[in-house]
């Protein structure tokens, strides 16, 4: 007899004696059997189901991430109890999305979601709730119940504007007059605490000592950044971008909020009020690349070549990599400048950077063979404009170069220059074996290539040299080529 027959023979009186001993002490089968009950309740007893909602939900402890996805997998149980509101009470789905997303975002402070399965069920449940806002609208009060709501929300899921976008034209109004006149008390106490002396300001003591203290402006307020987007948010809403670009001036600080103004102005065409915008948070702020690119776009777009070389400039000596320097020739040339002599002041300063750091501290702390400096900006360089002769020569001892360059230029050289390329890879096999560890899967594809350029009689002696000097390392022998 099967475990499933012997089920089967028994009374309905002893499997529900059974089956209630057993929930006594299961949380998890108790939830269950709530929100089984709680399903044939719907129409009569919505108290019921909010109390199936809650101890579906409920988790007494810490869950970490291996604990999360046998909870979600209980929680989502919840799903099948608010899915049918939608079209019987959209307001009442509401409430019970409230509800549901308040005791998910309790259990949310105290859990390891490392897999993604808790947030996947928060966000089923929000969806839910933005379905129910589009159904039936709620009034403008229940701007005060998003707000708490979002207040719970530890993870910061929601995106806001969804939300208000979804809720109705009631609550857009409120969200609209609340946002500026929180906005406007938020300015009006700023104003109050810096019109008075504070240790922000710059202050001397009796004996002359002049302490400096970062100004209120300068520190990252939270509290404003929120309120600030949500005046902001409601102004785009209404559909005047004058209005919309003075807001953004009137109250831009920060270096990312005055990039958002350029955006914002050229968005709305507005490229004279970009370039004032631009030019003044570069003032503001010369060291952030948001800010810097802003202004560069700007004398790009408006043909202040000049303006605009100065930056590339800088931006090409902070990282000469080949991006900057093929934007530099390009500036170069729009400035009217002999692209030939500069590209050769380019080359020059690299050789000077090269000589430089020769001369650190760093490096002549460290044995190096004279004359050796490390030439792989020059060589990436000549690589991209396909010089790779020059190239070849540039990399010869003393000088160094970075592996994967070497490489490159080493597979860019046909077979017929073999005995070019070969000493290449070498010099790569050498710089890669010291840190190679099993499977040593880098430095046996090294090996592959290289013998595979090699004539017979040096792969052989190299294949046999490898034996011999790495022997220790079994497994990197075992998988060499046969000689």
């Amino acid at each position: 007899m099967s475990l499933q027959d012997f089920v089967n023979k028994q009374s309905a009186a002893d499997l529900t004696q059974r089956l209630w001993a057993w929930a006594e002490v299961d949380s998890d089968l108790m939830a269950d059997l709530k929100a089984w009950a709680a399903q044939d309740l719907l129409r009569d007893n919505p108290k019921a189901l909010t109390e199936a909602i809650t101890e579906l939900l409920y988790s007494r402890k810490f869950l970490d991430w291996r604990e999360c996805p046998s909870y979600v997998h209980r929680a989502e149980k919840v799903l099948p109890l608010l899915e049918p509101w939608l079209k019987k009470d959209p307001a009442r789905l509401r409430e019970l999305c409230d509800h549901a997303l308040r005791c998910l975002f309790k259990v949310a402070e105290d859990a390891d979601d490392s897999n993604g399965e808790m947030g996947d069920l928060m966000q089923r449940v929000m969806d839910l709730m933005l379905d129910a806002l589009k159904a039936q609208p709620p009034e403008a009060a229940w701007l005060d119940r998003w707000y708490s709501l979002q207040q719970a929300d530890p993870w910061g899921l929601w995106s806001e504007r969804t939300v208000i976008d979804a809720a109705g034209p009631a609550v857009q109004a409120q969200f609209a007059k609340r946002a500026k006149q929180d906005w406007q008390d938020w300015v009006a106490r700023r104003r109050a605490a810096t019109s008075t002396p504070t240790p922000g300001k710059t202050v001397a003591s009796r004996n002359r000592i002049v302490a400096s203290v970062p100004s209120i402006a300068d520190r990252y307020d939270p509290e404003r950044e929120n309120l600030r987007r949500r005046y902001l948010d409601c102004m785009e809403r209404e559909g005047d971008p004058l209005a919309l670009i003075e807001a953004m001036r009137s109250s831009a600080e920060q270096a990312h909020e005055f990039s958002n103004l350029v955006a914002c102005c050229e968005k709305h065409g507005k490229p004279r009020e970009a370039m004032e915008h631009a030019q003044l948070a570069y003032k503001k702020f010369p060291n952030d690349w948001r800010v810097e690119q802003d202004v560069l776009r700007c004398y790009e777009r408006d043909g202040m070549s000049d303006e605009a070389l100065l930056i590339r400039r800088r931006q090409f000596e902070r990282i000469p990599d080949v991006e900057h320097y093929r934007a530099m020739l390009a500036a170069a040339k729009n400035a009217r400048r002999d692209v030939i002599a500069y590209r050769a002041e380019l080359f020059a300063w690299a050789e000077a950077q090269e000589l430089k750091a020769r001369a650190s501290p760093s490096w002549s702390r460290q044995a190096r063979p004279a004359g050796e400096r490390d030439v792989s900006t020059r060589v990436d360089w000549l690589l991209a404009e396909k010089r790779v002769n020059d190239a070849l020569a540039l990399v010869q001892p003393p000088h160094r170069c970075s592996p994967e360059l070497l490489k490159t230029l080493a597979r860019k050289l046909p077979t017929s220059r073999n005995a070019d390329a070969v000493p290449l890879l070498l010099r790569v096999f050498a710089i890669a074996m010291p840190n190679a560890s099993s499977p040593y899967a880098e430095v046996l594809a090294i090996v592959k290539e290289t013998t595979a350029r090699m004539e017979p009689l040096p792969r052989a002696q190299w294949l046999a040299y490898l034996r011999a000097e790495y022997k220790a390392k079994r497994n990197f022998i075992k998988e060499l080529p046969a000689p």
